[in-house]
């Protein structure tokens, strides 16, 4: 409470006194003076218990007060512990950019970690990620995070041909039935579209995943479309520019046609 609080709060409590001294001494103050002296007494008693009241009142509002900043200070280090523990998972490879061979170890270990939200694009040949067996490992991961954490999951496969879609329609059928929202689009509407062709311009590949908003895996693919390496991006604006085209690239995106 600053200054002028405690002051306010010091006249109120003398005022009560002296409102329930004077009625009482004017009340009893015609019978005796024993009377008189009984109702100056009472006035004093109240400003004490007013006092004892205020004072309580303000205890337990600072009580409050530390115990709502103690739970704000426990979720940042949680978080801050959160993003640590992220980061030495990645950094287990000894740096943000991930040899070929370990993308796959540190997506599974990121689904993991998951608790509201993915936002993914698939662009990596279908025979070299859904063709293998670790696909099967995604899918339960993924429907776990859904079933359990109420998570979020949308995939968007970026194909070339036809029959990539056609070879394609089992996985999209396992994932959406998993729960994941699941839609396609072809990269020659994405090259002939102006808005998804700047939005090209400003991420580094068309196969990436957004992780709760707090980190994106992206994975460079060479001209056959197979993984290059796979690199991390921390923060909040890096996430955003992701989360950005991946919600143009949803608008544009067509749902699969089952019958």
């Amino acid at each position: 409470m600053d200054l002028k609080g405690e002051f306010i709060s010091k006249a109120v409590e003398i005022a009560a006194g002296v409102v329930v001294g004077y009625i009482s001494y004017a009340v009893s103050a015609r019978t005796s003076d024993l009377a008189g002296m009984f109702g100056v007494m009472t006035g004093l008693m109240t400003t004490m218990v007013v006092a004892i009241l205020v004072e309580s009142y303000r205890h337990a509002q600072d009580i409050r007060d530390s115990k709502a900043s103690f739970i704000t200070l426990t979720e940042k280090i949680a978080q801050k512990h959160q993003d640590t523990w992220d980061f030495a998972q990645v950094l287990r490879y000894g740096t943000t950019t991930i040899p070929n061979e370990r993308v796959i170890d540190v997506v599974i270990q990121l689904l993991w970690r998951i608790k509201h939200r993915v936002l993914a694009t698939s662009y990596v040949s279908p025979d070299v990620l859904w063709g293998r067996s670790y696909s099967a490992l995604y899918h339960e991961i993924e429907r776990a995070k859904i079933r359990v954490n109420k998570a979020s999951i949308t995939r968007i496969f970026i194909i070339d041909t036809q029959e990539e879609l056609t070879q394609l329609r089992n996985v999209m059928s396992r994932q959406q039935e998993a729960g994941i929202k699941i839609k396609y689009i072809f990269k020659k509407t994405i090259d002939h579209t102006p808005t998804l062709k700047r939005g090209v311009a400003t991420i580094e590949s068309l196969d990436f995943d957004v992780f709760d908003d707090r980190l994106v895996l992206f994975v460079p693919t060479d001209k056959k479309r197979g993984p290059k390496y796979g690199k991390i991006l921390f923060g909040k604006e890096e996430c955003e520019r992701y989360k950005r085209f991946h919600d143009y690239l949803f608008e544009e995106a067509e749902e699969i046609e089952w019958t």
